[in-house]
């Protein structure tokens, strides 16, 4: 394995943490570091699946050697190389595999670091996803020639000779292994306090060699103030038992601005036990950071979400019981509304952002209909963005003036169409929106006696949410709903207050 010696080696903290921090970014419950041989794949750490080992033709890491790169596979079932695996036609099932590539410095692919999931991933993962599977992968490269270093400047101490070339070798692996990753390794020689930083501190942290003092104070001094003595005293307390060393905290760039890092490092001991060195390599954590507080965003978002669903859930169940003349009626339409509400929701989070094209609202709620009533629908407006609010009472609005008229109106007879057209009128510096429903060619309609439910929902729903008037007309030659609203109603983020 381009001698690294690893095959059948034991478990080692530096890769189990890799393995954690891949299925944490990926989401997913599977993770293994896996090293592909002539006859078999070997996983020096794993999470979430029992084996040491499996055959070649089980191994799916073998297909990502080829990539160089990355392989993403959504649906192992449905990938011609792996959909006869017997780890996706059996016992684990596994469906979605992604793999970052492991490659020597010879350039030589040895295995990967992937994360597998039970469930297929027709989206595969995100960008931030990828990138921080990639840069996990450089590190576990980056822990293997570490680990060699240390090996041959163990091997060192038997003569003064062999020292020196071993001491050679060890610099030069530690010089490519430096080339192959964009971050920081480091080497600290604790008996004489001198600092060696790879380039990767001027490429990543802006430091120019020059202007750095490679001393364990000029490292401390750059450690954000609210973590410094933490910092410190977890390393003193390494130095005193322990193989290793690791920590996360918040490194000053030259700039001056602060990056979150993970720092992890072996101990070098002489033969009575007293710590010489410490090699190691300070990962950038700021995406994984970054990505950390997007995902606190979303869950913000899906919380304000939920919490106006269930409102208006509550509030649609109530008056739908309240106003059915039978209980099969109130079930059956309490179900359609419900179904016209989840529709809104799968655009606005398919759309992955706060908002969705009003379009795509509009014909996500009429899709119960225009299953039946193929080609009776026209409509037009130019592209708009709406928000989450107005999302869903449009999708309620227009699913109600839809049963109406397969009930009584245009969609009752099989000549009947319906337009649904809206334009952005100029009103100084407050632009509306007017949307306009016309059903033509149905049966000649009147004004009903009383007012229902869902009339009320037509009428005051939307208007209400967001602002505006809503005006419905039963003419002899169709019913036709006028709304008129702010623009900056239809695109209101903001849901509800915690």
């Amino acid at each position: 394995m381009s001698g690294y010696d690893i095959l059948q080696s034991p478990a080692e903290p530096g890769f189990d943490d890799l393995v954690a921090l891949a299925t944490q970014i990926c989401d997913t419950p599977v993770g293994l570091i896996s090293f592909v041989a002539s006859d078999r794949q070997w996983f020096k750490a794993r999470i979430g699946f029992a084996p040491c080992e499996t055959p070649l033709s089980q191994s799916v890491c073998a297909h990502a050697l080829a990539e160089r790169d990355i392989l993403i596979i959504p649906d192992l079932t449905q990938d011609l190389r792996t959909r006869d695996n017997t780890l996706v036609t059996g016992e684990p099932f596994i469906r979605f595999y992604a793999g970052a590539v492991l490659t020597a410095t010879n350039g030589i692919a040895i295995g990967t670091l992937c994360v597998i999931d039970n469930e297929p991933r027709p989206e595969g993962l995100t960008p931030q996803q990828a990138s921080g599977l990639q840069a996990l992968a450089r590190q576990v490269m980056t822990q293997l020639e570490l680990r060699r270093a240390i090996r041959e400047r163990d091997r060192a101490l038997t003569t003064s000779d062999e020292a020196r070339d071993a001491r050679q070798i060890s610099e030069e692996r530690f010089r490519l292994s430096s080339r192959a990753t964009t971050d920081v390794m480091w080497d600290w020689d604790r008996e004489g306090d001198t600092f060696h930083w790879d380039d990767a501190l001027t490429r990543v942290y802006g430091y120019v060699a020059s202007t750095v003092t490679p001393t364990a104070a000029w490292w401390f001094e750059h450690i954000h103030p609210e973590d410094r003595e933490r910092v410190r005293q977890k390393v003193l307390s390494a130095t005193e038992v322990g193989p290793r060393w690791a920590d996360a905290y918040r490194f000053q760039r030259a700039d001056g601005t602060y990056a979150d890092v993970l720092n992890q490092a072996f101990l070098v001991r002489s033969k009575a036990g007293r710590v010489m060195r410490m090699t190691g390599v300070m990962l950038d954590n700021s995406a994984r950071a970054a990505a950390d507080q997007h995902q606190s965003l979303l869950n913000h978002e899906l919380s304000h979400r939920l919490k106006n669903t269930l409102a208006i859930v509550q509030a649609i169940a109530a008056q739908t019981l309240r106003n059915a003349a039978s209980l099969d009626s109130a079930r059956d339409a309490l179900l359609q509304r419900l179904i016209a509400l989840g529709k809104a929701h799968d655009i606005l989070l398919a759309s992955n952002t706060e908002q969705a094209g009003m379009e795509a609202v509009i014909r996500g709620a009429l899709a119960l209909h225009d299953n039946q009533q193929a080609g009776r629908f026209r409509i037009e407006g130019p592209p708009l963005e709406i928000g989450p609010k107005a999302a869903l009472a449009l999708a309620l609005m227009i699913h109600e003036l839809a049963t109406n008229a397969a009930k009584y109106g245009a969609l009752s007879t099989e000549a009947g169409h319906i337009g649904i057209r809206w334009q952005i009128e100029a009103a100084g510096d407050d632009p509306q929106l007017r949307l306009c429903w016309t059903e033509s060619g149905g049966p000649p309609v009147s004004t009903p006696s009383r007012t229902g439910f869902g009339t009320r929902l037509i009428e005051r729903g939307l208007a209400g949410t967001i602002g505006g008037t809503v005006r419905l007309v039963y003419q002899p030659s169709g019913v036709t709903c006028d709304l008129v609203a702010p623009v900056a109603g239809f695109q209101e983020k903001t849901e509800i207050s915690d």
